[in-house]
């Protein structure tokens, strides 16, 4: 059985294009991106005593389970993301998430393994 998860990517706004390279690469066939701003506790100074507040892109998508979380892997390696000031891409589980019809979303990824499959 296929399990949906939701892809959760915080990244810096310059690392915006190469995180929806690789969650493409891996098999997204889609992306919500929305603007975000990171404060970070205790706040990070930095030039001339200001406190940084770095604008940030979270990413969002639908995944199954194995692309997601191959996806994830890739974006905190490659983007670097698990270090400090850099962000995070993790993995949600969309089944026991409300206002989400699991059946549907499994239908979806399924179809589309499939047309993956007949050279689409």
């Amino acid at each position: 059985m296929i399990r949906a998860v939701v892809l959760v990517a915080v990244v810096a706004d310059e690392l915006e294009e190469r995180a929806v390279a690789i969650v493409r690469e891996e098999g997204g066939s889609g992306v919500t991106i929305l603007p975000g701003r990171g404060l970070s506790f205790p706040e990070h100074v930095t030039f001339f005593g200001l406190t940084y507040r770095g604008l940030e892109k979270v990413l969002i998508c639908v995944l199954d389970q194995v692309t997601a979380e191959r996806a994830a892997e890739r974006l905190n390696r490659e983007l670097d993301l698990l270090q400090p000031f850099k962000g995070l891409a993790f993995c949600l589980p969309a089944a026991e998430t409300g206002g989400i019809d699991a059946a549907e979303i499994r239908r979806y990824i399924e179809n589309g393994r499939q047309g993956k499959s007949d050279g689409q």
